[in-house]
């Protein structure tokens, strides 16, 4: 199983840092041409950039859930008796899983509507769908990456509980 966490970690930072390259520096050209020439050969960089925005957004999601790197709801849990923290961990995890499950739904369902219509972006000439697709495979990857974090602060919770 730690193959298939550390084959996630290593997609999820290929597509981020991939993803921040590409805007850096797509970002920067667009600017020293904007300054140097009379007409910017990167009409289409802003579509660009926003579409690997989402991608490296949905992506960066799923990672920080695997890194501890989320909201915790401490405040209510530290307020509440150390037997009831679990009940705090549990819906944490389950409310993030809807939204999350909600967001891949739509985001499915958004996508198949993008190539049923066949909407491209009109700077890059490309398929939408590229774009929207982010949304149901980011989500699905956060829906496993936040039961999985959930069990494991479960588990941290008892065995310190047991100590």
């Amino acid at each position: 199983m730690n193959k298939f966490w550390k084959t996630l970690d290593i997609l999820e930072e290929g597509v981020m840092v991939a993803g921040m390259a590409v805007m850096v520096l797509f970002n920067f050209l667009n600017v020293v041409a904007r300054r140097l020439l009379p007409q910017t050969p990167f009409s289409y960089t802003e579509e660009l950039v926003v579409l690997v925005f989402i991608w490296v957004s949905m992506f960066g999601i799923s990672y920080g859930y695997r890194r501890n790197a989320h909201t915790v709801l401490t405040v209510a849990a530290d307020r509440l008796p150390e037997a009831l923290q679990p009940l705090i961990i549990v819906f944490a995890a389950l409310a993030s899983a809807l939204l999350m499950s909600v967001i891949a739904w739509m985001g499915f369902k958004m996508t198949m509507n993008q190539i049923r219509h066949g909407q491209i972006l009109p700077g890059m000439r490309i398929p939408m769908a590229l774009a929207g697709a982010a949304l149901p495979l980011g989500a699905v990857m956060t829906v496993i990456s936040v039961l999985r974090c959930g069990w494991l602060e479960l588990k941290r919770w008892r065995e310190g509980a047991a100590a």
